[in-house]
């Protein structure tokens, strides 16, 4: 065994000899509370209550300062977190009262879209590293196809995104 495994053995065996004595001083609990009581008294080096929690001092909040609306077309920002999880985020801001149909519809495109650019760098990788000449006339029709795509799922983005300003 390692060190580390001896020692973990070694608190494993105090924390059910705790269990033990929480038992023989309280036998209505259970042996899971009783190991549950056990591990907390373990871990709490400082404190010897168990589960004993300060409380926060309420901060006083600032009252947040009213801007006023423009008046006339409302303005829709578009902000695109791809890192997050390597899944693609959209996150749409300034949409207040807007028919979420055209929303949702929006989110929809955008996810299209990026899907479709996916495997268009797919194709023109598996494009770069064939051999076969018939093989890499597939990847170029299968790219440009994918590239049309791109095209037209932009200009249905671009109709959606005038119909919700």
């Amino acid at each position: 065994m390692t060190a580390k495994q001896r020692a973990a053995r070694a608190k494993f065996k105090a924390v059910v000899a705790e269990a033990k004595k929480l038992r023989k001083k309280n036998p209505k609990l259970t042996q899971a509370q009783a190991v549950k009581q056990a591990w907390a008294i373990s871990y709490s080096k400082k404190n010897d209550k168990v589960g004993a929690v300060k409380k926060k001092t309420a901060t006083k909040k600032r009252s947040a300062t009213k801007v006023k609306a423009k008046k006339g077309k409302k303005t829709s920002e578009m902000h695109t977190d791809t890192k997050s999880h390597n899944v693609s985020i959209r996150v749409i801001s300034g949409l207040d009262k807007i028919n979420t149909h055209h929303v949702k519809e929006l989110q929809h495109l955008t996810n299209s879209l990026s899907i479709a650019q996916y495997h268009l760098k797919k194709a023109m990788d598996q494009r770069k590293a064939s051999r076969d000449k018939d093989a890499k006339n597939y990847f170029n029709k299968l790219a440009f196809r994918f590239r049309d795509e791109i095209q037209a799922i932009k200009k249905q983005i671009s109709i959606v995104k005038k119909l919700i300003k």
